[in-house]
């Protein structure tokens, strides 16, 4: 079936915008070749998902050419028509949401056409109008350094008009907009470092962290929230700096865009998941309250859904703190943003971690053992299943057996699953492995003290681990070998 581009551009537009496509097609303005309004109109039927025996070339061509025989370059010439309109009418679309882009559009075209009056009435409204905005971000000093260079290089602007001051406050804001995209980046590419394993040379921006210290930039919340951000990226063992972090982004909340609260409320999450991993369990109570904030203020939401992985990890952060009520009251509440071919499964797992968490073993694993979890699952629900089967042969060896079995059913599901990374398989591997030489240690009677040594010593030698935190919490507990 030929037309695949055209298809999956117009299964993109909503109800609202496929008719709005349709008087683009059908104006003047847009398009004036009648065989293309014909080609909408015939495919209106089949909107939105484009599919079935309508859109066989051959019928497709013959409706649309019902007196001439099947011309296949005919055919395709008329499908990138269709293409091209509704690529500009997306154009069209995106100037009406960036109401940020719009202002400038009409100044350049004002320039353009060598109106001075107007393109500098224009410009001069536009400055005003960014002053009087609360905003002192990236797009700001984007915005304010376009509208004014523009004008300034307008040929038939007056330069002896120009002001120094207003010269010197145009190199300013050129540097303050160069040292947001630096620190923007940078955070991001520290992020990646991170979550990557990826290296990055970034002396720049690292050095920027001092050279902006002082002066009026150091006074603007934004830059002071990620300057503060890449400061914790630099000593990420001071607790210190992520207090920092925390303080600049809650105090300045109301003066950041969409796009700035969400990635610094993201990377804040992700430092506490970081520190969570590295073993600072303290951090279960600061990721609980980010995204309680987050929660309330709707960032966790997006396109009225809520991921998986997000809704997991909360049910978790608000067990490991204690505050069942709390999660118990969570899923209730929001399970209805969960997708609906991952709800059933989300909400077995958190369950399941509800019940583990209160010590109510049997519960969990009844609900771990009997549900039937799909393969994006599979990894989370069976570690969790083996965590508290683990947990019960310390205080029952019958359970020996059962563990081994679960540990044994998980490493040849892992050998066979395609879809989970190869980095994420090494981190259960290895905590399976080390799983199975504690219990076999245990199980053969062997000193505790030896045990407890020498798993705590391969704990801590650097090897990936799933669930560190709770294999070294769980061997420093132990005071005795599992009862008969």
């Amino acid at each position: 079936m030929k037309g695949k581009k055209l298809f999956t551009l117009l299964s993109a537009l909503d109800e609202e915008e496929f008719s709005q496509l349709g008087r683009a097609v059908h104006s003047p303005l847009m398009n004036t070749n009648p065989r293309i309004a014909a080609l909408y109109t015939y495919l209106q039927s089949s909107y939105p998902g484009f599919d079935g025996p309508r859109l066989k070339s051959s019928v497709l061509f013959s409706h649309l050419f019902p007196e001439e025989e099947y011309n296949d370059y005919k055919l395709r010439r008329l499908l990138s028509g269709l293409s091209r309109l509704t690529e500009k009418f997306l154009v069209y679309r995106e100037a009406l949401y960036e109401e940020q882009e719009a202002p400038m559009l009409l100044i350049r075209a004002l320039g353009r056409r060598n109106l001075h009056a107007l393109f500098k009435q224009r410009s001069e409204e536009v400055l005003q109008s960014l002053e009087s905005a609360p905003y002192r971000d990236l797009d700001y000093y984007r915005q304010k350094v376009d509208v004014f260079s523009n004008y300034y290089f307008h040929p038939f602007t007056d330069k002896r008009s120009i002001e120094q001051g207003q010269l010197q406050e145009l190199v300013n804001d050129m540097d303050y907009r160069y040292a947001l995209e630096m620190y923007r980046l940078g955070n991001e590419l520290r992020n990646r470092e991170r979550i990557f394993s990826e290296r990055y040379q970034l002396a720049g921006i690292d050095a920027m962290v001092s050279q902006y210290a002082d002066g009026k930039l150091a006074e603007n919340a934004i830059f002071r929230t990620y300057r503060s951000l890449i400061r914790a990226y630099q000593d990420e063992e001071n607790p210190e700096l992520f207090r920092e972090l925390k303080r600049n982004f809650v105090s300045h909340v109301d003066e950041m865009r969409q796009d700035d609260l969400n990635l610094l409320f993201q990377q804040l999450m992700n430092y506490t998941i970081r520190r969570i991993n590295q073993g600072d369990s303290s951090f279960y109570r600061e990721a609980l309250g980010l995204y309680k904030m987050g929660l309330q203020a709707g960032w966790l939401i997006d396109g009225g859904r809520i991921s998986e992985a997000t809704f997991s990890n909360i049910v978790l952060a608000s067990c490991e703190e204690g505050e069942f009520g709390w999660a118990r009251k969570f899923i209730g509440e929001y399970e209805h943003f969960l997708d609906e071919s991952a709800r059933k499964d989300t909400l077995a797992h958190c369950h399941g971690l509800w019940y583990y968490f209160q010590g109510r073993h049997d519960e969990a694993l009844q609900i771990l053992v009997s549900h039937r979890f799909s393969n994006p699952f599979q990894p989370s629900s069976r570690m969790t299943a083996i965590r508290i089967i683990f947990e019960q042969f310390f205080k029952d060896e019958s359970y020996f057996n059962l563990l081994l079995s679960q540990v044994k059913a998980f490493e040849k599901f892992l050998s066979r699953d395609s879809e989970l990374a190869e980095g994420r398989k090494e981190l259960h591997k290895n905590t399976l492995s080390l799983i199975r030489r504690i219990a076999i240690a245990a199980n053969r009677r062997e000193p505790l003290e030896e045990i407890k040594e020498w798993a705590l010593s391969e704990i801590a030698s650097g090897q990936a681990f799933i669930l560190r935190n709770w294999l070294r919490e769980r061997m420093q507990q132990l005071t005795a070998l599992p009862g008969k």
